[in-house]
């Protein structure tokens, strides 16, 4: 018989037990049973999506936009929390769940990216450099819970960055973001401590979970592949071989395609391996460079149009990655109805 999954999970965050016990909780009864949990996560993805949507077009650097998008990303977090909760109260909760709650935040983490890197006004390389370890956390973590078993989460993740985030726009749409230079945490500046402070915190993060995996003997080169792929990317992005929504776009779609593939492996009871897909990334970013140093140019149109075609096959393969979940997912379900 196929072992059944068992979700674990060691979530040390600072903030989140009062975030359930004063903004979560409280709202629980409002909620009717009949709701599905997983409408709840949609909705936060949802709501989200708008938060990120108005930061891209509008591109503001002062006012109401900031104020509608911090609004929107805190009833994502709320619904991001609460449809756990709702799930064990009314008994509901179910693998599918689980792997849509995830899913779904590889996707949200790089919309939150996206908004941090907008709402401190990031210069080209730290737009990069944000886009890659924001979004790229959550996809280390699916991958280290593929390989232990347990959904790791360090003192700040989720619901301190939001609430950091929050603040931030605020103060932009109250200043805006052309403050961050002017305020002075010690000899930087606030726009500096913004962009350091992450990087520091978010790197040591995914240090230990590769530590961990490796205390647990279990390989890290399927890490370090991917890894090693982003390396690629910000090289390409720092000799300035790649606009920034090139980078950015680029980064972002090696996250979700590396997290939805860790997701639905460890849904199909199996390991994590290194990707052939982050290989050919990897060759294909190299060979790039080497390339653009060779004397190869490029077009504006013909650098979009290379962005835009390696983000479509990386689409292609987070699709399929999210359709073997569900499906390793309907097998098990069935085999247990079998067994029943």
């Amino acid at each position: 018989m196929e072992k059944p999954l068992v979700y674990q999970a060691d979530d040390r965050s600072i903030l989140l037990p009062y975030y359930k016990r004063f903004a979560v909780e409280p709202t629980l009864p409002f909620i009717p049973a009949r709701v599905h949990p997983n409408t709840i996560t949609h909705f936060g993805h949802v709501v989200n999506l708008a938060a990120v949507a108005l930061l891209v077009f509008l591109r503001p650097r002062q006012g109401w936009v900031f104020i509608a998008s911090m609004l929107l990303l805190q009833l994502y977090n709320w619904a991001d929390n609460a449809d756990g909760a709702h799930a064990r109260r009314t008994k509901q909760s179910s693998a599918f769940g689980e792997f849509l709650d995830h899913g779904l935040d590889v996707l949200n983490t790089v919309y939150i990216a996206l908004m941090t890197v907008l709402a401190i006004d990031s210069s080209h390389e730290w737009a990069i450099v944000l886009s890659i370890i924001i979004p790229g956390a959550a996809s280390l973590t699916c991958w280290e819970q593929t390989e232990t078993g347990i959904f790791r989460l360090g003192l700040l993740n989720q619901v301190e960055s939001v609430m950091v985030l929050s603040g931030i726009m605020v103060l932009d749409a109250v200043m805006g973001v052309d403050v961050l230079h002017r305020i002075h945490v010690g000899p930087v500046t606030f726009w500096h401590f913004l962009h350091v402070w992450p990087l520091a915190t978010i790197v040591f993060g995914m240090v230990r979970g590769i530590q961990r995996v490796a205390a647990a003997k279990r390989p890290v080169t399927p890490a370090l592949a991917f890894l090693a792929t982003h390396g690629a990317i910000l090289a390409a992005g720092c000799m300035h071989l790649l606009s920034t929504l090139a980078a950015v776009s680029i980064a972002m779609a090696v996250n979700v395609f590396w997290g939805a593939r860790m997701l639905s492996r460890r849904l199909a009871g199996e390991p994590a391996q290194v990707e052939p897909a982050l290989l050919v990334g990897l060759a294909s970013m190299v060979g790039y460079i080497v390339l653009r140093h060779a004397g190869v140019t490029l077009t504006a149109e013909q650098g979009v149009g290379l962005a835009g075609l390696v983000c479509a096959g990386y689409a292609v393969c987070s699709v399929q990655a999210a359709r073997r979940g569900i499906a390793s997912i309907e097998e098990r379900e069935g085999a247990a109805r079998q067994a029943a």
